[in-house]
């Protein structure tokens, strides 16, 4: 496929989740973005999931690509769920998948989330406007079965007080918009002193810097010159210190303007690596936070 000028690249990995990828896909198909669409689906080691993407819906101006990835041997049989496992393999992957897919754009999309139809048309509307190499949408957020996400703490917080104090301060400094679903990301101009925290740990004095992989759209060549580190301490992970997290601190490092359409076109569920919360697994307590 010739891909034009403004064509988009949308990188998802995926493992083990067929329903979650279908609705991935689909939302990937429904874009009123009138340019070339890649989507190419990088697999963690599931041979199963190449059919799924195979079985995808096709259209003009859609391509949608399976790319699988084994895992060496000492990866196969890991504990699930580990953190300092998979963010550093899922560092590789994304960076696997922006050197493979030559469209002029990329994005992300994680395979349990989802775009609005008009998220790609947006961002590349934002990007022109300001002719910008990397640009970023905010989110919707959903608890994994498809509720809005309304409780009045933090998402990556498992702590009940400082969830509650980081959802406010969050609110305070309009990331978070009390009483809905909305996430505005944002990464705020920050002093040479100024320590760079996830919002996991946001003090009240730090700087926001919170943009979801899922939100952004930038120059491919911008990603392939910065790729997302795949190295990460222990500091790095007792700070919940994501893939997106180190992406967006090598990208402001490189002194790379950013910009917002300030519209939450990504539906991002709870219950992935970073954030594993459901109603199942906490008591939901909307009236915890300030009125």
């Amino acid at each position: 496929m010739a891909f034009t000028p403004d064509s988009a690249g949308v990188i998802t990995v995926t493992r083990n989740r067929p329903e979650e990828l279908r609705r991935n896909m689909d939302s990937v198909y429904r874009q009123d973005f009138e340019g070339d669409i890649r989507h190419l689906v990088v697999i963690d080691d599931d041979p199963a999931a190449v059919q799924v993407v195979h079985a995808a819906k096709k259209r003009p101006g859609l391509e949608v690509v399976a790319h699988l990835v084994r895992r060496p041997p000492e990866e196969v049989d890991e504990p699930p769920g580990d953190r300092r496992r998979v963010y550093p393999r899922l560092a590789r992957l994304l960076n696997e998948g922006a050197r493979i897919c030559d469209t002029t754009w990329v994005s992300i999309l994680d395979d349990d989330n989802a775009y609005e139809p008009n998220h790609l048309s947006s961002l590349f509307a934002c990007a022109k406007a300001n002719d910008a190499r990397a640009v970023h949408s905010g989110r919707q957020l959903f608890w994994s079965d498809g509720e809005p996400y309304l409780d009045q703490r933090w998402h990556t917080v498992s702590d009940p007080a400082e969830g509650i104090r980081i959802y406010n301060l969050m609110c305070d400094r309009g990331v978070r918009l009390r009483g809905t679903n909305i996430l505005l990301d944002r990464a705020e101009a920050a002093t040479p002193q100024a320590a760079l925290r996830p919002s996991s740990v946001l003090r009240d004095e730090d700087p926001v810097m919170l943009v979801d992989q899922n939100v952004w759209l930038m120059r491919r060549e911008l990603l392939a010159s910065t790729p997302i580190p795949e190295v990460y301490s222990d500091e790095d992970f007792a700070a919940n210190c994501a893939p997106d997290d180190k992406l967006l601190e090598a990208i402001l490092a490189k002194g790379v303007r950013l910009f917002s359409t300030g519209l939450p076109t990504v539906r991002y569920y709870l219950g992935g690596i970073s954030n594993k919360r459901s109603r199942a697994q906490i008591e939901v307590t909307p009236a915890a936070g300030r009125p």
